[in-house]
This record gives C-alpha cells, structure tokens and sequence, in this order.
C-alpha cells in the first residue's frame, strides 16, 4: 500500500511540474505579443524601472478544515504560525524579500504547541498577469475548534496538538488581468507601481495544485467519529487539482492617494484523490477516486500610495476544496497578511541592467520581448 502511494505521489508531481512549465510558458508567449508594455498614466504611475525599499510584518499559514454532520461543528487544524519581521527591494520587476522571526512573539508552544515548518510563497504580478505559487511542508498541528476535556486527551498543551500529522502542499494559479493598461496588480501587492484613479478589471486564468497528508492515526480523534463522514477519518493521501477560474478585481481611491483593493476568483475542475482512511470495522481502506473540485483565491490591499511612499496592509488567500461524497466538507487553505512601509529611490542598479542588455542578446526574440526594458529613463 505504501509503495503504491508512492508511485502515485511522484506521479501527481511529475503532472504538477509539467503543468506548471506550461503555464508559465503560456504566460511569457502572451506577455511577449501584446501590444504596448506602458500604463496608462492618468490611472497608473510605473515605477518598476527604479529602486523600492520596503520594511515588512507578515505571517503566512494554512489551514485544513473536516465539516461534521447535522450541527456538528467544523473540525478545523491549524500551524503554530509565526510572525516574522523582513526587509526586501523591488527592481525591474524583480523583488527579494528576507524575513526573521520576531523574539518575544513566538514563544507559545504551551499553548499550541510547535510545528516545524518551511514556507515559500511568491506572488507574481507583471502588467498583464497576476500569479501565486507556493510550496509548504508543516509538521506539527493544533486543533482550534475542540479542547482537550471534549477529545479527553490528556496533554501539556492548552489547545490538543498533533505533532505526528504532516503535511506539504505545491502549487500554482495565474489570472489574466484584460485591463491591464489601467488596472495594476502591482499597484497594492507589489508596491512598484501607484493605482491613481479607481478601476476595475475581468480576471481569467487557471490553477493546478497537489496536497499531500500523513498521520499516525486517523484525523478525527476516536471520540469524535460517529459525528463525521467516514471519508474524513483520513491518516494519509495525496489530492491533485487543476481547473480554469474567473474572477473581478477592483482598486477605489480616494483623493488620488488612498486605496482599498479587492479581488476575487473563483474556479472548479478535476480532482484526482488516492487516499487511506479508516472503514467502520476498524480495518485501513485504501481508495483511489476522481470527481470535481473547486478554487477560490481572495486578494485584499488597503493604505496610503504616491510617487515616493508606500504603506499598507495586504492579505492573499488560495482555498481548495472538494465536491467528491466522500469529500464535499474537506477543505485546505494558504495565504499570508503582510504589512509593508515602502520608500521608493530614483536609482538605477548598472550591473542588472548590464545584466539584462546581456541576457537579452542572448536568447530568443519572444522572451526578449517578455523582459523588462533598460535604458536612460
């Protein structure tokens, strides 16, 4: 059984990697034959061609969530998340950011207990295309929505821990932005870039996603499983998703300087599961299934912009659930709240843009296209 969940999971991997190539080709074709790389600039100030500085807070985290029949409350199961502290840069649409966790804030491991996590989250936003991937693995979880005395367990935790249950998760979704000469993705969530008048544009694109969870036991506690699905009393499998999506996005501002953007997206396609639960007599069942899923990605960004200040709260979420019997209450999610102070400096790095002029000598015309342009701005 446990060779079989193997070949699957390198399987699914395999198609994720390959769709991801894909997708990503997809993108760079499209951006390299539209026409016109500049905004509009009553509504959109660019200013990707100089240097932004930024100081951050954020905390990134997942979530899966079990419904319970009848008016059983959900069964929910968190990470021990941490906030981190982080400075980075913006330039030619290039950014890095590094983050450190903030001593004094971390330390509740008596209360949710610890996880031990890595966490890599990148948001891509080009003028024409807005794109989240992600890549998690976290052991270690806490369970919010019950205590220790209605699970009777007995721990030295306030909140019941499951050190033993891991999960990893990859994934990719990207959304075509059709008002792309006066909308910017930027504008709110990358901070190179100042919305200046309210607009709104049409979202399309695509997700494709892998989720992947172990356990010594099942995830519903002993106690608990008469009030839940047998489908839900989950100890290990592995779940593919990939489907196209649609959604709206808006930025209104006030007074030129002051915003608040919203985005909303929502999809639906095929899910493929290969799962071990456990049956009524007790005994493992492992148990492949197909059926359809669905996608909701939410994007929000609010504060103060202009030529040479940035500061604002953003906050970007993917959720992955399932419409399969077996299935149709369990859901995922990821996302991360970041809190940025941004100064932007009329500054050129030489050996990027050398760098640049240099790689597009190099390759190909389409991709060429595709970079960002350097020269006296």
């Amino acid at each position: 059984m446990q060779n079989a969940l193997h070949r699957y999971r390198n399987a699914v991997l395999s198609a994720f990697l390959s769709g991801t190539c894909l997708v990503a080709g997809s993108a760079v074709h499209a951006q390299a034959h539209a026409p016109g790389d500049t905004f509009d600039t009553a509504y959109v100030k660019d200013y990707s061609h100089i240097l932004t500085g930024r100081v951050y807070s954020s905390t990134k985290y997942n979530k899966m969530q079990l419904g319970g029949l009848k008016d059983t409350k959900a069964f929910i199961l968190r990470p021990n998340n941490k906030i981190n502290f982080g400075v980075g840069a913006s330039y030619r649409s290039l950014t890095l950011n590094i983050g450190v966790g903030i001593p004094g804030l971390n330390k509740d491991q008596d209360i949710r207990g610890e996880t031990r996590y890595f966490d890599a989250q990148a948001n891509l936003y080009t003028k024409r295309w807005a794109s989240n991937l992600f890549l998690q693995r976290f052991q270690g979880y806490y369970i919010s929505s019950y205590t220790l005395p209605e699970l009777g367990w007995q721990q030295d935790t306030e909140f019941p821990t499951r050190p033993d249950l891991v999960q990893y998760n990859v994934g990719v979704s990207t959304v075509h932005i059709f008002n792309n000469d006066r909308f910017s993705y930027r504008a709110a969530f990358n901070q190179d870039a100042w919305q200046r008048k309210s607009q709104g544009t049409i979202l399309a694109g695509g997700y494709l996603t892998y989720f992947h969870l172990q356990a010594d036991s099942s995830l519903i506690p002993v106690r608990l499983a008469d009030l839940y699905d047998p489908g839900l009393q989950l100890r290990r499998g592995g779940f593919l998703d990939l489907g196209p999506s649609a959604g709206y996005a808006y930025t209104l501002v006030f007074k030129e300087h002051v915003f608040l953007t919203g985005s909303f997206v929502v999809g639906g396609g095929l899910s493929l599961q290969r799962a071990v639960t456990y049956a009524t007599d007790g005994n493992e069942l492992l148990k492949t299934s197909a059926g359809l899923g669905w996608h909701g990605q939410f994007r929000a960004g609010a504060g103060y912009n202009s030529a040479h200040y940035y500061a604002g709260l953003s906050f970007n979420q993917e959720n992955i659930g399932y419409l399969l019997q077996d299935r149709s209450s369990f859901y995922w999610s990821v996302g991360n709240i970041r809190l940025n102070f941004v100064k932007r400096f009329d500054a050129h790095i030489r050996f990027m843009d050398k760098g640049i002029r240099w790689f597009r000598k190099k390759v190909t015309e389409p991709v060429q296209e595709a970079l960002p342009k350097v020269g006296s701005d």
